[in-house]
């Protein structure tokens, strides 16, 4: 990610753009990855919610059915 990040020194707008739009894809897949982790360790929806920042509802509604 810090390559990303570093990537967008002296890029014009569409190309530090572009690389937004790929950290944030990587970001989700990273996020999903950990998610489904934590689930096979044994981590409750709730306990998953709280480290993401977000309702228990939200957190089983965006990978609860993955």
């Amino acid at each position: 990610m810090k390559i990303l990040i570093a990537s967008m020194d002296g890029k014009g707008p569409a190309e530090a753009l572009q690389a937004v739009a790929e950290l944030q894809k990587e970001v989700g897949r990273t996020e999903a990855s950990l998610v489904r982790k934590a689930r096979q360790a044994g981590l409750s929806w709730e306990a998953i919610a709280l480290c993401l920042g977000v309702s228990k509802q939200a957190a089983h509604r965006k990978y609860g059915k993955r």
